[in-house]
């Protein structure tokens, strides 16, 4: 590795950070997140305007698998930047380099091994995610692609994250708005133009994917940008497992909302039936894009707390923790005024205003605002013990949050209130996480000094 790429690296990371140079820093980050969520809600517009709104509950209904394929891929990014970076932090560029090596070789396997499991059992899969008679139809066609291109979802989460960690935050914002704009732009074509139905939505969403891959393959291979030197390695199973580990908060936060997501398709069918699963999906890309916004946050500023935390710089690792807090509570606010001022117009992207189906989506919106206030600091606080390579404090806080607390929220408040405690589980159960986390975060102060 040349001295050149590592001084690159060091001055994204170890820059001194004030309030207005953490946004900047952080913010094509978030934007790049922010264009992954949009993947679905586009999908989610186009198939409701050319497929109808019964067909909308496919995406719905594959978000747990969705959730099960990005999780698998932020786990190895957010665990993998978590490493190499501390090494690079540390003066160990060799070793980062045959790290991340073998971390691109298990993203692989791991994604061939989705696309077989997922394929083979796809029926039985398919009606454990929710599916009816009335809409398993829709779904199937949108499945088969999906899992289909399984290691490109998992590839394109990964590599999101670990192109984010060696400071090219503009750069991933780039590649993921192209990706996105190709979707958008397929999704007419396919389904507009070809009338290839909800196939046409799923194979423009694993295009626009491949934008990540197409990048990564010419930043790695072709120009050699990268810090680290690629090559076949034996897979150091040590290495990934504490990888994996230490990223299992990032995972568990993923996977968890793919699971809780299939209590909720069936809640939403208990009390509403196939109307409810359609118009929570509304509900679910609401909550996807607003975790979406804090996600690339953190992203973004784990890398730069493991750089210092690696290099013993206290001092700054303070600064960034103590600023990062002030922007989650200052998004959050933000975020819930700008949702409410136009959540009208954006329930109307999906269904016609005065139809059951847009009446049951705005209940589930307006609940679901103050969740905003909460979800920037639960993301964030678990994201610090990542960036510390503390897996099982992260791990614990990803878990009690998004699965533990949150299931408990949904069937309490649901056998109380019926289909009103669907929508009010989760800023409930953010509030309740909010105090968890803030417990941690004082009880680990002083081992970590931030």
């Amino acid at each position: 590795m040349s001295e050149k790429k590592v001084n690159e690296q060091d001055l994204e990371l170890g820059q001194n950070f004030t309030f207005g140079s953490l946004l900047r820093f952080v913010a094509p980050s978030i934007f790049t997140f922010v264009f992954i969520a949009l993947y679905q809600l586009v999908d989610g517009m186009f198939i409701e305007r050319y497929v109808g709104e019964m067909a909308i509950s496919a995406t719905n209904l594959f978000y747990p698998l969705l959730g099960l394929f990005v999780a698998t891929g932020i786990m190895l990014g957010s665990g993998g930047n978590a490493l190499v970076v501390r090494l690079v932090g540390e003066g160990k560029p060799q070793e980062a380099s045959r790290v991340f090596s073998g971390l691109l070789e298990l993203t692989l396997i791991l994604g061939v091994l989705s696309v077989i499991v997922t394929l083979l059992f796809k029926e039985p899969i398919m009606r454990f995610c929710g599916a009816t008679d009335g809409n398993i139809g829709y779904l199937r066609d949108y499945y088969v692609i999906m899992c289909a291109f399984a290691p490109a979802i998992i590839l394109q989460s990964m590599l999101g994250i670990t192109i984010i960690g060696e400071g090219k935050t503009v750069v991933a914002a780039v590649v993921i708005m192209i990706g996105g704009i190709l979707n958008c732009v397929l999704d007419y074509i396919f389904m507009a133009k070809l009338k290839m139905g909800i196939f046409g939505a799923g194979l423009a969403t694993v295009i626009g994917y491949f934008s990540t891959i197409v990048y990564a393959v010419w930043f790695y291979l072709g120009a050699r940008k990268s810090s680290y030197r690629l090559h076949l390695v034996s897979i150091d199973m040590r290495a990934m497992g504490q990888i994996c580990f230490n990223g299992s908060s990032d995972m568990i936060s993923n996977l968890a909302g793919g699971i809780t997501a299939l209590f909720m398709n069936h809640l939403a069918y208990r009390y509403y039936g196939e109307v409810g699963v359609s118009a929570l999906s509304v509900w679910s890309y609401l909550t996807f894009l607003i975790m979406a916004v804090f996600m690339g946050f953190t992203s973004a500023v784990e890398p730069v707390l493991s750089y210092h935390y690696g290099s013993g710089n206290i001092p700054m690792r303070r600064r960034v923790f103590r600023l990062s807090i002030r922007w989650c509570l200052i998004i959050g606010f933000l975020l819930m005024i700008l949702l409410y001022l136009f959540r009208n117009a954006a329930i109307e992207l999906f269904f016609d205003p005065g139809s059951e189906y847009f009446k049951i989506a705005y209940q589930g919106y307006i609940i679901a605002l103050p969740a905003c206030l909460m979800v920037g600091i639960n993301i964030f606080g678990s994201g610090v013990f990542t960036a510390f390579s503390n897996g099982v404090v992260s791990a614990l806080l990803s878990a009690a949050r998004t699965f533990l607390i949150l299931t408990a929220c949904l069937y309490g408040m649901t056998a109380l209130f019926g289909g009103l405690g669907l929508w009010s589980a989760w800023p409930t159960t953010e509030a309740l996480s909010l105090v968890m986390t803030a417990l941690f975060l004082r009880h680990y102060q002083p081992r970590y000094q931030y």
